[in-house]
């Protein structure tokens, strides 16, 4: 399957989703990250927070986020979730874990910063390879239900942050930001491995 055929599928089950849903997905919107302070975040954040997907509220962000994951893991053929494009390569099904697997590591990261939580679980001890653990037991459907679970709790918790939570200033991997900016870079990364799946596994 061509690239250019994958993008067209993505486009259609984007828009078809919509309309199922009856809500129009703003993909034109205003980028909300433009209106964050840079006080925020350092640099090294904007490798992310720049392939954030727009939306006029936080809300609205995952949300476009989460409806283009879904889009996105349902056009992918069955036979190209083993897939990997060199030796020692992920495959395309490991590319789909260390999405939702360093989700959960942000996320929990963005509520011990906001001090919601205090306890941590998922950033004890975690490298690359720990975020890929057990995805070539999994098949498409497994990784998309999967997915839909971590995003449900992500979407939750930030929209049940207040403001002065989201506002509170912290760290991720190193980097100061502010918890509701982890949420940019949840949606950036995602971004980002989709482009590497595009370029380097389904051409």
């Amino acid at each position: 399957m061509k690239v250019s055929q994958l993008i067209s599928i993505i486009i259609l089950s984007i828009q078809s989703m919509a309309c199922q849903n009856n809500k129009p997905i703003n993909l034109d919107s205003n980028m909300l990250i433009d209106r964050i302070p840079r006080s925020e975040y350092n640099t090294n954040m904007t490798y992310y927070t720049d392939k954030s997907l727009p939306g006029t509220s936080l809300e609205e962000m995952l949300s476009n986020t989460t409806t283009e994951m879904i889009a996105f893991i349902n056009a992918i053929p069955e036979d190209k979730i083993d897939y990997a494009y060199g030796s020692f390569k992920w495959t395309v099904g490991e590319v789909l874990q260390h999405i939702i697997s360093y989700e959960e590591i942000m996320l929990e990261v963005a509520l011990l910063n906001a001090g919601v939580i205090s306890e941590k679980k998922h950033t004890v001890s975690y490298n690359q390879n720990t975020t890929v653990a057990g995805a070539k037991d999994k098949s498409k459907g497994d990784l998309l239900a999967e997915f839909k679970s971590v995003r449900q709790k992500t979407e939750d918790a930030f929209n049940s942050l207040t403001d002065e939570q989201q506002k509170r200033m912290g760290t991720l991997d190193g980097n100061k930001t502010s918890v509701r900016v982890i949420a940019f870079c949840i949606s950036g990364h995602q971004t980002h491995h989709f482009d590497v799946i595009r370029e380097r596994y389904l051409d």
